[in-house]
């Protein structure tokens, strides 16, 4: 897992390879999402990409970021159709393999408060 730093702070982990969470970083329509998206009013993110940075995440980031999918976890496991719960198969595909998985650990604000 890999942590996006702007301007020093830890805005959102990444759960993937290094090479997927380095392409994210290019990919227009999430530099887009961190102009446009705010914290407390402000913009996450200026547009400088000298701002960015991506290290490795600390063990406690980890820890907050499984605890989040545990939560989330939690509405996933409905029941099908059938009745029978849904369960994650353990057997992934390499598309599967190149997910790319993001926490925010700022608070984002609602865009519909607006």
């Amino acid at each position: 897992m890999y942590t996006l730093e702007i301007d020093g702070t830890p805005v959102a982990i990444i759960r993937s390879t290094e090479a997927r969470a380095r392409e994210l970083l290019d990919v227009e329509g999430f530099k887009d999402d961190l102009r446009t998206m705010t914290s407390d009013g402000r913009p996450l993110w200026s547009g400088d990409a000298a701002h960015l940075t991506l290290r490795p995440a600390t063990a406690q980031e980890t820890e907050t970021f499984d605890d989040a999918m545990a939560e989330d976890d939690e509405f996933d496991d409905e029941p099908d159709d059938a009745g029978t719960p849904v369960a994650d198969s353990e057997d992934k595909t390499d598309e599967e393999e190149e997910d790319v998985d993001i926490l925010f650990l700022v608070d984002i604000d609602d865009e519909s408060a607006a």
